[in-house]
């Protein structure tokens, strides 16, 4: 499973340029968990 950061998060739903190529293709490889978001960052954003 991938966690995600808040700001990540963030940057990967906008589809930011502030994300490395990289990590956009780590983030978006099927993973067999899936990826999570901390409920403090659901919190941050509210």
């Amino acid at each position: 499973m991938i966690l995600l950061d808040t700001h990540v998060w963030i940057w990967w739903t906008h589809g930011d340029a502030n994300l490395a190529p990289e990590l956009i293709f780590a983030i978006d490889q099927p993973e067999d968990e899936g990826i999570g978001v901390s409920a403090i960052s659901c919190w941050e954003v509210a």
